[in-house]
């Protein structure tokens, strides 16, 4: 390579390899530096390390005394530590406090002075009528497990307040009578042979008589999009939304949001979501409802 670049440089000087000048001459234009100088740089280098802590996301969450622990540290805290791609993937579930009855009532219960032989859970509905019963023997446990159904086997209605009537009794009879918190049950989940169910009241997506979202509702559309998740297997069979109400209009305007807003929280072959009116004549607003069927 360097014979062939010294050979285009002497065919544009005008140069051959026998025209070359003896060693100690010095070709036309060529211009010759000789000596040495001394060179002392004199400027200061600066060196700057940067100060920063991986961790100061996370500690201002913690760290500050002022800081209320509500529902969404979960989602701040996953955010700071979780890569975007799996927080907006449409196959996760999204974090948020579950909301509907799925098969297990916490009871706080406190010490008995003297031992259990016998206790009972009296459940009963907003009139009054006790819908379940639910009786153990020793002591009772902490966590009472309730499926959401009737001593008929039928699930309770949503949208309903329900109370709470613990009873102990011991060895020679003598009864103990705790009366718990009433709660209104306005989401209940259960199981049937071929399928998974999840019925919601509408007040908690839908204001009163119309199809426009509530403040809260994307909350609970999240939690809906977790239980169709969870409840799924890798194929998906169907995936049908009822919306129960007292108008036609009113039924397919919802439908058309229920189908929107699951439809953009999960990703499912075409054609296995299913969105259905139900409108009955007479039915009541706080029995106005949604209900999803899941295929096993």
């Amino acid at each position: 390579m360097n014979g062939f670049l010294f050979i285009i440089f002497s065919l544009i000087f005008g140069q051959t390899p026998e025209s070359q000048p003896a060693p100690g001459e010095h070709a036309l234009g060529e211009e010759l530096i000789t000596g040495e100088a001394e060179i002392v740089i004199t400027d200061q280098k600066f060196s700057l390390v940067p100060q920063f802590d991986s961790w100061i996301p996370v500690q201002e969450f913690f760290g500050s005394e002022s800081y209320v622990f509500d529902d969404e540290l979960l989602k701040a805290v996953d955010s700071l530590l979780v890569s975007r791609q799996f927080l907006s993937s449409s196959y996760l579930r999204v974090p948020v406090e579950r909301t509907f009855l799925a098969g297990d009532i916490l009871v706080f219960l406190p010490e008995f002075e003297k031992r259990v032989a016998n206790w009972e859970l009296v459940i009963a509905n907003s009139l009054g009528e006790t819908v379940r019963h639910i009786k153990g023997k020793g002591q009772p446990p902490a966590v009472i497990t309730w499926d959401g159904r009737t001593d008929d086997g039928e699930p309770i209605p949503t949208g309903d307040v329900y109370s709470f009537t613990f009873n102990a009794y011991d060895a020679r009879g003598n009864q103990t009578r705790i009366p718990c918190e009433p709660m209104k049950i306005n989401a209940v989940s259960w199981e049937e042979k071929n399928e998974w169910i999840l019925s919601i009241v509408a007040d908690e997506l839908f204001v009163s008589d119309g199809a426009t979202l509530i403040s809260t509702a994307a909350q609970r559309l999240d939690e809906i999009a977790n239980f169709i998740k969870e409840h799924t297997k890798r194929v998906v069979q169907e995936v049908v939304v009822y919306v129960y109400t007292e108008k036609e209009k009113l039924s397919f305007d919802r439908c058309a949001v229920m189908e929107s807003e699951i439809g953009r929280r999960l990703v499912l072959p075409k054609d296995v979501l299913k969105v259905v009116p139900k409108f009955i004549p007479g039915l009541k607003p706080k029995q106005s409802r949604i209900e999803i069927h899941i295929a096993k």
